[in-house]
């Protein structure tokens, strides 16, 4: 979760090939969904033909987990009325194990299975609500229409003792209004009246989502790839060409780090939620965000922000999405490769996974000058706060066990320690190989040698980094990654010619102890973490931020106007808010000078040598 006036989440799925195999006519499932009548209903109708059965006894199983959520979702509690069938209509008997196990009698007579979905936006939202990139929508009377299709949210697969169900062909097809269209990187056969998705198995449909929407898509070819863009907006305040002007630098910049993109082609698919009125935001939460597939990505981010906010969540949250294409769709563990939805067997690897991918995504950015080298010191101070909010822990045992407790509440801590793992991971190597490599230069050796079909060993990984770089790099993993010592920032950052102190005394202004959020119900920003004697204006929590220096205070507004008051310069600052029912107030403060000790500061060495600023640049791509 990363957090500012908003929050950001993400996750990934699975990484498998097979979006160009053709499954072969009747060898597996054939499912029928019919979208034109779910207009109030919030259900859809679900038809299996299944394959073959050769056992008296079969379990269809809807996810219990996916990849990504790293936390139970139980689709199966959104499935009504289950029923199993013969070839001639007759019911078999069916008990239910649980919310996502039907078993199912006599199935060798199985022939179809017929059941409604719920969706899954409109769920409320509690303990394991189903973020919004990993769910299901079905709104046909929406101003928008739009239907958000992750297909183990409607459809899941046997389960039986002599066949391997799971990994038959699907043909899945949608029955839909003529007016919208599929985005989708699934094989797909189009008709007016309906659209045909195909997949190699479960797995495999399993990692193409689709979004039905009014078309509003544009693309771009760089690196060797098509890159497709898809847009809904719930007021339509955002289009596909405006997405795609912002994701274009950053795939050409992800172009250049690959030298040519490890993909054919790759699916933007976006939702925006107005943020005032919208029905599907979680409102305790806040989250935004998305979820990765090896071919594509979904995202839900809010639509009402100004152009320089889209710009920014954009691009931060799709160029980590964007460079999974690396790991874990290249580059992955067999518990990925061949996920099981019932009882999944977690990676111990999410320092790969998310971690490198995050650093990842930072430092190309800084590489392609689409962010300076001072953005990129920030940005990794910020994580070096972040991280020290969680408990020690060994990263392989947490990211192995991290759908039980309390390493389940660690796991956002994978963007940040993650991060920083491979920013130490990457300095180290280059140290140790005199600069003839790199991490990057790993992952993609890696690539090399497994790609999308093939899975290393989950206990083989680390070795073979160790293998193909330099003996003592087992040191780091043993210490940081499989052990839980703090990470040694204060000597690695030295090599680089930046200087890492934990905390020291200083002198900053300040107006005082100052937070702000946003509330919902009343669309309005209040003062949060603080008192009256905590600051120079006599704010107290829940006071209402109605302007600053006579500007009003809105969704569009904010960052711009509140965060003068977080990071003030020495000029005086006139701030208007209202008390519960009151009527507003003015107060003008100049900040004040504060005896304070400042944690985790980061800034250069103006006594570099040449070898640690060479070092740097080396690390940074850049020529400062």
């Amino acid at each position: 979760m990363k957090a500012t006036l908003l929050a950001a989440s993400c996750g990934l799925l699975l990484a498998v090939a097979g979006h160009a195999q053709t499954p072969v006519p009747g060898a597996g499932y054939r499912i029928s969904v019919d979208t034109r009548p779910a207009a109030t209903s919030d259900q859809l109708k679900v038809v299996v033909n299944t394959p073959l059965v050769t056992e008296n006894e079969v379990t269809y199983v809807m996810p219990s987990v996916v990849p990504g959520s790293y936390s139970k979702k139980d689709y199966g509690r959104f499935v009504q009325g289950f029923q199993a069938l013969d070839a001639k209509g007759k019911k078999l008997k069916v008990r239910q194990d649980g919310p996502n196990l039907f078993v199912i009698e006599k199935a060798r007579n199985l022939a179809r299975l017929e059941y409604r979905v719920n969706d899954t936006w409109d769920a409320s939202f509690n303990d394991n609500y189903v973020f919004q990139p990993g769910g299901t929508n079905f709104d046909a009377g929406a101003a928008q229409p739009n239907f958000v299709l992750n297909h183990y949210g409607l459809y899941g697969y046997l389960e039986g003792s002599a066949a391997n169900y799971k990994m038959r062909p699907y043909e899945v097809t949608v029955l839909r209004d003529p007016t919208l269209y599929a985005a989708t990187s699934l094989p797909t056969q189009r008709t007016p009246q309906q659209d045909v998705f195909t997949a190699a198995d479960y797995v495999t449909l399993s990692d193409g989502p689709v979004l039905y929407a009014r078309p509003d898509t544009a693309s771009l070819a760089v690196g060797g790839a098509r890159i497709h863009v898809a847009v809904t907006s719930e007021s339509g305040n955002v289009h596909a060409p405006q997405v795609l002007e912002i994701i274009r630098p950053m795939a050409e910049a992800l172009g250049e780090f690959f030298g040519q993109m490890p993909v054919p082609q790759y699916h933007f698919l976006m939702y925006f939620p107005d943020f005032q009125t919208s029905k599907v935001i979680n409102r305790q939460t806040g989250s935004y965000g998305a979820m990765e597939h090896s071919y594509s990505s979904l995202y839900f981010m809010p639509e009402r922000q100004t152009e320089e906010q889209l710009r920014e969540m954009v691009r931060e949250i799709a160029s980590h999405e964007f460079l999974h294409m690396l790991a874990p769709l290249n580059v992955h563990s067999r518990e990925i490769g061949e996920f099981d939805f019932r009882n999944p067997k977690m990676s111990q690897h999410l320092w790969l996974y998310e971690g490198v991918t995050e650093y990842f995504a930072h430092l190309v950015q800084v590489r392609a000058g689409l962010t300076t080298e001072s953005d990129f010191r920030k940005t990794m101070r910020g994580k070096i706060e972040d991280a020290q909010k969680y408990p020690a822990a060994s990263f392989t045992e947490m990211s192995r066990r991290i759908l039980e407790k309390p390493y389940d509440a660690m796991y956002d801590n994978v963007y940040q320690k993650g991060a920083l793992i491979g920013w130490l991971l990457d300095i180290r190597i280059q140290e140790l190989t005199q600069g003839k490599q790199t991490l990057r230069d790993v992952l993609l050796a890696l690539r090399e040698k497994y790609g999308p079909t093939r899975s290393f060993e989950d206990a083989q990984l680390i070795p073979e980094i160790v293998a193909l770089t330099h003996p003592q790099l087992q040191q780091f993993f043993d210490a940081y990654v499989v052990g839980d010592q703090p990470l040694p920032l204060t000597e690695y950052l030295d090599k680089i010619g930046w200087r890492y102190v934990a905390s020291a005394p200083a002198r900053v202004k300040a107006f005082g102890k100052l937070g702000f959020r946003y509330n919902n119900g009343k669309q309005q920003f209040e003062a949060a973490e603080t008192d009256a004697n905590d600051n120079v204006f006599g704010l107290q929590n829940g006071d209402a931020i109605v302007a600053v220096n006579g500007k009003p205070v809105t969704l569009q507004s904010a960052e711009q106007l509140l965060r003068p008051l977080l990071e003030p310069a020495d000029a005086p600052v006139r701030l208007t808010y209202r008390r519960g029912a009151g009527p507003s107030v003015d107060r003008e403060a100049a900040p004040r000078t504060y005896e304070v000790e400042i944690k985790n500061q980061l800034e250069p060495n103006p006594s570099a040598t040449p070898a640690q600023v060479q070092l740097r640049r080396q690390m940074l791509g850049t020529k400062s």
